[in-house]
């Protein structure tokens, strides 16, 4: 075998380069691999109280499910993972949301109230 430089190559070089390339593959997958497998933590949050102001609660670490609990006494409006949801789901008064990822994605949260409105909530997430 010859390099582009038209120099004779050693098989022996391009098998550690192709083990190499394997070994950095099979990390990745690996890596994706724990992403996967739930630590089987349950993080209960305390009550949180709502109102027009929006609250956003950044994750330490990433959550496969969320359950966010309304306790009232008015609807909350949600989005869970700004960076890439625009989409508000308004969560009613006794209503649980829940929305389960199958993996570790759910990095944020953020609540409000409609103006002059609160709501005391409860969120329950699964890392």
């Amino acid at each position: 075998m010859r390099n582009l430089a038209g120099d004779k190559v050693s098989p022996e070089v391009y098998q550690a380069a192709l083990l190499d390339e394997i070994a950095e593959r099979l990390l990745k997958l690996e890596n994706l691999m724990k992403a996967e497998v739930p630590e089987g933590a349950v993080e209960p949050i305390e009550k949180f109280r709502i109102t027009e102001t929006r609250t956003p609660l950044k994750l330490r670490k990433a959550w496969f499910s969320v359950s966010i609990i309304n306790d009232g006494p008015d609807s909350v409006f949600v989005i869970v993972n700004t960076e890439k949801s625009f989409e508000e789901h308004e969560v009613l008064l006794h209503e649980t949301y829940t929305i389960d990822m199958h993996r570790a994605l759910i990095t944020d949260i953020l609540c409000w109230c409609n103006h002059g409105e609160t709501a005391m909530v409860r969120i329950v997430g699964v890392r």
